[in-house]
């Protein structure tokens, strides 16, 4: 793992071998070609416009692109353009002045000028400038975009945690206080139905407690966990309501994100049940060529039933932004209400591989 300083280090290792490529094909390498000894003030006026460019490089992107640019500070940003462009060819003018480089390479080359200065207006020099100006920008730009992708990203996450925590918050209160009172009152009339109660509750508390604090979750946890979960509903459903639950048989190991599937199941449960009709409620999870398949299939009823009342969760439409956020592109959602039929559908495919 790549830690901070060891980044900063290959950072600067990489900017150091940029740049010498830069000056090297830019600066240094057409000079070399003409084969004659060039004076030493020669090369002193190169590595000072590469250290202009340097310069002027890190001060657009440390400063100016995210002060002006990035803050649509358009204006300003402009003005420094223009002035950065006019003061790096005046500076490397004045070099070329002071050190009197024109004078010595018209000696060695055996050009003859007529006297006179020659304007600062560099051509090469000025599209040299220009395209250094250029990367900065998109360089800075795209940083600030990384940036806040990584911001975007983290955000999410972070929220999707906070889904989760809010989703095992209203189970616990509810579900738990529930399922106990039902425990208590069979400890007078079924102590073995109570004990596995008892035993199934534990292993959901366990699992709600240490597996699910991590993005991911072993795939036979989690409906072991569901289980648990449709067998304690099935203490407090009436004799008129039927439930079936077909589970997978896993041929090897996958992961998910813990509590995806429970919000389908838990929403069966809290409008498919009725204390006067007969209803079903089926609940089918598949695995197939490293696909996953939850089917449920429930009646609608709004009785207004405790059972219904206490049920908790996030509902379906926060288990959909859970879904895009954790399996984008690689899950399929289908519910269909059949109000006429009074029937309810969900299938939800996630690629697991």
């Amino acid at each position: 793992m790549i830690t901070g300083t060891s980044k900063k280090i290959v950072t600067i290792f990489v900017h150091l071998l940029a740049w010498a490529l830069f000056g090297y094909t830019l600066i240094f390498y057409h000079p070399l070609t003409w084969n004659v000894k060039l004076p030493n003030v020669f090369w002193v006026k190169q590595i000072a416009q590469l250290c202009i460019l340097v310069i002027l490089f890190y001060v657009n992107t440390y400063y100016f692109v995210p002060e002006y640019l990035l803050k649509n500070k358009l204006l300003p940003f402009s003005v420094f353009m223009i002035i950065s462009v006019l003061l790096a060819l005046y500076l490397m003018f004045n070099f070329d002045a002071l050190l009197h480089v024109s004078e010595q390479m018209d000696e060695v080359i055996g050009r003859r000028k007529p006297p006179g200065r020659k304007g600062f207006l560099d051509g090469f020099l000025l599209m040299t400038v220009l395209l250094v100006l250029g990367i900065s920008t998109s360089l800075a730009v795209i940083q600030r975009w990384q940036r806040d992708a990584l911001l975007r990203e983290d955000m999410e996450k972070q929220q999707i945690r906070s889904e989760l925590s809010f989703l095992k918050a209203q189970i616990n209160p509810h579900f738990f206080f529930n399922t106990l009172n039902n425990i208590y009152a069979l400890s007078f009339t079924d102590v073995a139905l109570s004990r596995d109660a008892l035993l199934k509750l534990s292993r959901m508390m366990r699992y709600l407690l240490y597996e699910t604090q991590s993005d991911k979750a072993v795939l036979n946890n989690e409906i072991s966990f569901l289980k648990d979960y449709i067998e304690l509903m099935k203490l407090r459903l009436h004799g008129s309501t039927e439930v079936i639950f077909h589970e997978p048989k896993l041929i090897k190991d996958y992961m998910i994100a813990p509590m995806m599937l429970l919000p389908f199941i838990e929403n069966a449960f809290k409008h498919g049940i009725s204390a006067f009709q007969q209803t079903s409620i089926l609940v089918e999870i598949e695995v197939e060529n490293d696909v996953l398949q939850l089917r449920v299939q429930n009646n609608v009823f709004h009785e207004k039933n405790a059972l219904a009342m206490d049920s908790g969760g996030i509902g379906l439409s926060n288990t959909r932004r859970r879904l895009d956020l954790l399996y984008s592109g690689k899950h399929q959602l289908t519910i269909e209400d059949n109000k006429a039929e009074n029937n309810f559908y969900i299938e939800l495919q996630i690629d697991m591989s």
